[in-house]
């Protein structure tokens, strides 16, 4: 490490500097060991579960493209860089205190801080959107894709731009005293940047990775619990008559698929608040001066317990979002098959193939093929042209959700 990428912090302090280091007392190098061990366990139980769905999300968007995989995979992304760049980052700086990495280095780890965390929850946001216009606006799954790729564009973008003053803030700092202890910090600790400075673009950042998606996702969830309950209690007052008994039953597969979907982003949406609401407490009480009110080694444990959104979300989506048994196998395999899962997987076509499978056999066996001639059906005298109609509506229902529900990315 050249001593030109090192700014010396000795050149901030007046030239008395000399008397105060015959007093001083060599810098604390004692770490935490306990929240070293934290973040490692941190570390595998995220990069085991990020990892894995990478991997059955690049295979499910091989085979076929759908928005919900898409958006997921994009927060996986974000998910890995807070894996493999943030956590053991962490976890080193706990365990030795100092910075050894050198000036670079140190910018682009705090670059990557913020900006991982930050896309992780701007495409949160684009899920939420999705979802509420999904429930409100019908329509909206004719140009959903393209709405969905304008969005993941645009929070890649902000995230970028957002986590770059990290770049300009902070920097690698020799003690003026003791040359052999450096550490990573921000720029106004070494009086180079006013105090105000800091403050504002700390604001900022808490309020891009914690107020801006609490405001937008509690309202749109609020909206679209109304919604849904005000549906439900229409369905209830209204008449059961046996036309809107086969609509509502060809349309249970895409509804209820569009269900699990909404209760997956839920569930997503609840551990983002769980884990990030004791962090940002904590922050704001520091900004506020009463930082000292929280003990500090709980307040080590409560910014590692913010990255333990990171880890445990791939667990949640996975669960909502796949058969994790069928994918694994598949994986194993270096299959390029679709795995029939509970929620998002193309069960309607599997359907779809063993119903047109039963017809061939029933077509074979009133055919004819030795004399090229095929039996014709009657359908039973007694049947009236009524009772032919409701089965004909039948079948055109549910035929119509089953190409619903594959043409639909819901």
């Amino acid at each position: 490490m050249s001593n030109d990428s090192i700014i010396s912090i000795s050149s901030n302090f007046s030239t008395g500097i000399p008397k105060l280091c015959l007093t001083s007392k060599p810098p604390n190098t004692n770490g935490s060991p306990e929240i070293a061990l934290i973040y490692v366990f941190l570390f595998i139980f995220s990069f085991v579960g990020n990892f894995t769905m990478f991997l059955i999300l690049c295979r499910n968007q091989m085979v076929k493209v759908r928005r919900v995989h898409s958006l997921l995979l994009h927060m996986n992304i974000a998910h890995l860089i807070v894996t493999i760049v943030v956590i053991p980052k962490e976890a080193v700086i706990h365990y030795w205190i100092g910075w050894f990495a050198g000036n670079v280095m140190c910018k682009m780890f705090k670059f990557f801080d913020a900006f991982s965390v930050i896309l992780s929850m701007n495409v949160l946001i684009c899920i939420t959107l999705d979802r509420f216009y999904s429930i409100f606006f019908p329509l909206y799954a004719m140009r959903a894709r393209k709405s969905v790729q304008k969005w993941v564009m645009c929070a890649w973008f902000v995230s970028f731009l957002a986590a770059l003053p990290q770049v300009f803030l902070f920097r690698l700092a020799i003690h003026p005293c003791y040359p052999w202890f450096m550490q990573c910090v921000s720029r106004n600790l070494v009086f180079e940047v006013p105090q105000a400075v800091v403050f504002i673009f700390s604001i900022l950042n808490l309020a891009e990775v914690y107020f801006i998606p609490l405001i937008i996702t509690v309202v749109c969830y609020s909206l679209i619990l109304w919604k849904i309950s005000k549906k439900s209690k229409n369905e209830k007052g209204s008449e059961k008559s046996s036309e809107s008994l086969l609509r509502r039953n060809g349309q249970n597969n895409l509804e209820r698929a569009k269900s699990r979907t909404l209760k997956m982003t839920f569930v997503i949406v609840l551990a983002f608040i769980f884990c990030w609401t004791p962090y940002s407490i904590c922050t704001f009480l520091h900004f506020l001066g009463m930082g000292n009110i929280i003990p500090g080694n709980y307040r080590k444990v409560i910014y590692a317990f913010a990255f333990f959104n990171s880890a445990i979300s791939p667990y949640l989506y996975g669960y909502f979002s796949f058969d994790i048994r069928k994918e694994l196998q598949l994986l194993v395999a270096c299959s390029k098959s679709t795995a029939s899962d509970r929620h998002l997987s193309c069960s309607a076509n599997v359907q779809r193939t063993q119903a047109s499978e039963r017809m061939r056999k029933r077509s074979a066996s009133a055919c004819n093929f030795e004399d090229k001639t095929c039996l014709t059906l009657k359908p039973p005298r007694g049947q009236s042209l009524r009772h032919k109609n409701l089965h004909s509506t039948l079948a055109n229902n549910n035929n119509n959700a089953l190409n619903q529900y594959m043409s639909l990315d819901v």
